[in-house]
């Protein structure tokens, strides 16, 4: 069916749910985080394009697969990676990817030859402080994130460098992450505030909000896409002299943000609902499927919670630090929502298909996405390899940074069989 609303009432009722603070007891119990942001995306969906699907198109079966042995398996012992930012694979082949740890991006071949390695820790042209993020441009240009100097930097399709870019968003405190990038290079932002210091008391439990627009690559902002519910924390009292930190609801709701060509689709995992906002800003669709939201049971708590601690204990002892106790108290006393979020990630692949991976639990990044065709049809499930993070689906590929069990990290390319209905 065909319907059409207005983006006023798109951001209307986004800007009315990041408002909603909730409360939720932390005292000697885990508390419950009360039911929000539970109802539809959009208020008004009239003369919206709502495409609402009830059954999977493929039923049960799984028509499209992913191998369980990779075709490319980067990540020599002479060469490991550690803090590995989203890959990037180039029309050519070619692999980039960006190493947090030596603050460098190494291109690689379709074979997995190292062809050269730019970027570097330091404050010469073309180096980093904070490398976060990598993105595609046009003509496989590439360009690099650095959040702490908060500056776009573009390379050519050669490797060589060309600029930096500072970014110059409206507002200066806001924090910038960059999501995805179009296709002529310019880069989709989420743009956040901190809530450190936490704006509520100790178990309150407060969702914000986070602006998307889009910046040219020279780092100017161009549009603004809109503002929605982000992400969902509670306070705690880390420190007994000073005010409650933030800390995330553990499986609470995150929006998440996709391109598909101009068009932004996000989701807030209140539902499985998708918006589609044009590149002025404007809602153009609305994708629905018929899939409920699962409960959380004491024992998804209860291994949530050991995982999670066993996490921050293996991340002090990689760093060599002290773990701080009232951390381990806040994660043995957090809040847990009554439901799972509808989803975890959001991409687009090489076809224009939608994936929606289940809510992320740790330490295992999700193994099964909900896949929607290019005209919003539901049409079933695909399963990529435990402990791989998917950062890009081609034709027939799937590529990501695999995370090996002692937590070494390693690229890796799938191969990717899209079957058929007979």
């Amino acid at each position: 069916m065909s319907r059409r609303f207005t983006a006023a009432a798109l951001r209307s009722l986004a800007r009315t749910t990041a408002a909603l603070t909730l409360v939720a007891a932390c005292r000697d119990n885990p508390a419950n985080v009360p039911t929000a942001d539970t109802g539809p995306l959009v208020a008004d969906s009239a003369g919206l394009l709502v495409v609402n699907t009830a059954a999977p198109a493929w039923g049960t079966a799984q028509l499209w697969t992913v191998a369980d042995e990779p075709t490319l398996d980067l990540g020599e012992p002479e060469q490991p990676f550690v803090g590995v930012a989203p890959v990037v694979r180039l029309s050519d082949g070619r692999i980039a990817v960006a190493d947090g740890s030596q603050q460098s991006i190494r291109y690689f071949t379709p074979t997995g030859t190292l062809l050269m390695t730019i970027g570097g820790r330091g404050a010469e042209e073309g180096q980093f402080h904070a490398l976060g993020w990598i993105g595609r441009g046009a003509a496989d240009t590439l360009l690099a994130y650095d959040f702490v100097a908060r500056r776009l930097t573009l390379f050519d399709g050669k490797g060589k460098f060309v600029r930096n870019a500072p970014l110059v968003p409206a507002d200066p405190e806001a924090l910038a992450e960059p999501v995805a990038t179009f296709q002529d290079g310019s880069v989709l932002f989420r743009l956040t505030h901190s809530l450190n210091p936490f704006p509520g008391k100790v178990g309150q439990v407060v969702r914000d909000s986070a602006a998307y627009m889009r910046f040219n690559s020279e780092g100017a902002p161009t549009v603004a896409l809109g503002r929605f519910p982000q992400s969902e924390a509670f306070g705690v009292q880390v420190h007994a002299d000073g005010p409650p930190s933030p800390f995330p609801i553990p499986m609470g709701l995150v929006t998440v943000a996709a391109l598909r060509a101009d068009t932004m689709l996000i989701g807030t995992g209140a539902s499985f609902e998708v918006a589609a906002i044009g590149p002025e800003g404007e809602a153009v669709a609305l994708i629905q499927a018929a899939i409920e939201r699962e409960s959380v049971t004491p024992e998804d708590s209860k291994a949530f919670t050991a995982a999670a601690i066993t996490r921050l204990k293996a991340g002090v002892r990689t760093l060599n630090t002290t773990l701080d106790s009232s951390l381990v108290r806040a994660l043995e006393k957090a809040p847990f929502p009554k439901q799972k979020p509808a989803f975890g990630r959001m991409l687009v692949d090489g076809t224009g298909a939608l994936w929606l991976s289940a809510p992320l639990n740790p330490p295992a990044s999700a193994s099964t996405w909900t896949v929607f065709a290019p005209d919003g049809t539901w049409l079933g499930t695909v399963t990529t390899p435990e402990g791989l993070r998917v950062d890009e689906i081609g034709m027939d590929y799937v590529l990501g940074m695999y995370r090996q069990q002692h937590g070494e990290e390693r690229v890796r390319v799938y191969p990717l069989v899209r079957g058929t209905a007979n």
